[in-house]
């Protein structure tokens, strides 16, 4: 979508914002149609069902914008940065720094902030976060909206380093989930502490 955006003449940053608020409706849109019916079945339907979802997803942009690779350009610029004889893409840590700046706005807003706090409690007790008067249906819709853009954003950071292509964050997920188990599954700090762990023994 943001390629096709960038096609048009809109500019880079035009194009990114555009697309992190289709994402966010598009997660609340998804939540409410497609999980809320199936969310007190069984763990193993859910599953089924976003990996159904999933599939469907990647055939419908195969279908609109082909399996063929584009490139997709990157936000930050092109020269390498050196340190001493060490030399890194600046890509490269563009993607390290808004990892880190998004893991510190989520860490503030699932802290910090009454919303966060009250979608921390729907997620983890539904339950009583319903005695409490929380909207516990609205509050999953939105965290399905916040973990869409931000996938976007993650999209939008690993597509330049790879390409552009439907099924481009395939091996990636299979990297972050890994990263996940090995810094803790529960943890914003320690997926992505796993995640560099993963990506330093592999080098």
């Amino acid at each position: 979508l943001a390629w096709s955006m960038l096609n048009a003449g809109m500019p880079y940053w035009g194009a990114f914002l555009a697309t992190l608020a289709i994402a966010f409706v598009g997660g609340v849109v998804i939540q409410r149609v497609i999980i809320r019916p199936v969310e007190n079945k069984p763990i193993l339907t859910i599953v089924i069902v976003t990996l159904g979802l999933l599939v469907i997803c990647n055939s419908v942009a195969g279908w609109v914008w082909t399996y063929l690779q584009k490139p997709f350009p990157s936000p930050f610029p092109r020269e390498p940065v050196r340190m001493g004889n060490i030399v890194f893409g600046a890509h490269d840590l563009g993607e390290i720094a808004v990892t880190l700046v998004m893991l510190g706005l989520l860490f503030a807003f699932f802290r910090f902030t009454p919303l966060g706090l009250a979608m921390r409690a729907a997620a983890q007790n539904p339950v009583s976060a319903r005695l409490a008067g929380v909207r516990v249906d609205w509050l999953l819709a939105l965290g399905w909206g916040l973990a869409a853009a931000i996938g976007a954003i993650a999209g939008a950071m690993v597509a330049p380093a790879v390409y552009l292509e439907p099924n481009m964050m395939a091996g990636i997920l299979l990297y972050g989930f890994a990263g996940a188990l090995v810094g803790g599954i529960s943890s914003h700090g320690g997926a992505v502490a796993g995640g560099f762990i993963v990506g330093v023994l592999e080098n």
